[in-house]
């Protein structure tokens, strides 16, 4: 097939197309783009999203994105929480985003820590919104929680992390099996919100210089 130059219309149509037939996998279904174009084989559509109009998309989205408050409480905690693994970051937590994207913005918010040192005490004072319990249930059990993070470090974690993993097995490889609150109060919470609170409390408490709490009652509690 002679090769043509796309026009203006077949571009937006191709850049239509292609979110509307992105997969939960965020892979394209190209099969059902290419029915669209019957002037143009397969090959030519990948390839000229590919190797032109997405490198556009790209620019236009980091130029003109502006990040809002939770995009950058969610940027700041996952980097954080995963040592910088930006492409970890990007693939589980923040798809919408490019590598380059999350990367920059970290690097970004990184230089302005300063600055930045007041606005995330803030926002860390506030309540977050988890699925599988409530801020203040996570606060009341806050010694608990340490108990079930102190054994096993973020980078194990990261490193066994799937979605859908329990935190009470990591919890019971680290000998805290014996516990029988620890089992009791974990065994329904989702591992992401746990993991997620136990970060963002311990990014707080350091911003505030506050010392771990632990209750007088703790070596009653575990005998």
């Amino acid at each position: 097939m002679k090769r043509m130059a796309w026009s203006s219309s077949e571009i937006e149509q191709l850049v239509a197309l292609t979110q509307q037939y992105r997969a939960s996998s965020k892979q394209i279904k190209w099969d059902a783009v290419c029915l669209q174009f019957p002037t143009r084989t397969l090959s030519q559509c990948k390839c000229y999203y590919s190797n032109v109009l997405k490198k556009h998309l790209d620019v236009e989205v980091r130029q003109n994105h502006m990040w809002n408050r939770n995009e950058i409480i969610a940027l700041w905690t996952y980097c954080v929480l995963y040592n910088k693994d930006y492409a970890f970051v990007q693939k589980h937590f923040m798809s919408k985003f490019t590598v380059r994207q999350i990367s920059s913005q970290f690097i970004q918010i990184a230089k302005k820590q300063v600055e930045m040192h007041q606005f995330f005490k803030n926002i860390l004072q506030e309540p977050l919104i988890l699925q599988s319990i409530n801020d203040n249930e996570f606060k009341m059990h806050w010694w608990i929680l340490r108990l079930a993070c102190k054994r096993f470090s973020l980078v194990k974690e990261k490193l066994c992390y799937q979605p859908g993993g329990s935190v009470l097995e990591a919890a019971v490889q680290a000998d805290f099996a014996e516990i029988p609150a620890l089992k009791a109060f974990f065994l329904d919470v989702d591992p992401q919100d746990l993991i997620l609170f136990y970060k963002r409390e311990e990014i707080r408490r350091g911003l505030d210089n506050e010392p771990f709490y632990v209750p007088k009652y703790q070596d009653n509690f575990m005998k």
